[in-house]
C-alpha cells in the first residue's frame, strides 16, 4: 500500500499544492463538510448520481484550498459555482462540478481517484 502524496488543485487559474503530510486531518474536515449530519460516508456523497449538494461541495473544496494556503471562503466558492451553472453550457457546467469532485477524490481516496479518472498509479522504484 502506498502512502499519501502531494495533491495539486486549482482555483481561479492558480494551482495549490496540498502536502502529503497532514492530509489525514484534511480528510476528516472534508468528510465532515460532505456528510454533514447525514452520517453518510464522503465517498457515498461524492458518488451519488445527482452528486453532492453544491453547498457541501463548496465547503469541502474550500477546506482543501485553505489547507493548501488559499485565502478563500466557502461563500466565494459557492457563488462562483452558481455563476458557472447560470452562465455556462451544460457540458461546461458538468465538467466544472466533475473536476471539483475528482479533486476531492484525489485527496480522500487516491486509489479510487485513479480508477475513476483513468490515472495510473506511479510505480515505486525499489
Amino acid at each position: 500500500m502506498r502512502g499519501f502524496e502531494d495533491v495539486t488543485i486549482s482555483w481561479r487559474g492558480v494551482d495549490y499544492t496540498i502536502p502529503a503530510k497532514g492530509q489525514m486531518m484534511l480528510i476528516a474536515k472534508l468528510e465532515d463538510a460532505l456528510s454533514g449530519e447525514s452520517g453518510q460516508q464522503a465517498m457515498t456523497v461524492l458518488f451519488r448520481k445527482e452528486g453532492p449538494p453544491y453547498s457541501r461541495l463548496a465547503a469541502a473544496f474550500g477546506a482543501a484550498l485553505r489547507h493548501a494556503g488559499a485565502k478563500v471562503t466557502d461563500e466565494e466558492i459557492y457563488l462562483s459555482m452558481q455563476a458557472d451553472l447560470a452562465n455556462r453550457s451544460k457540458e461546461s457546467r458538468t465538467a466544472t462540478i466533475q473536476n471539483c469532485i475528482l479533486a476531492l477524490l484525489s485527496i480522500i481516496s487516491p486509489p479510487t481517484f485513479g480508477s475513476v479518472s483513468g490515472a495510473e498509479p506511479a510505480e515505486k522504484k525499489p
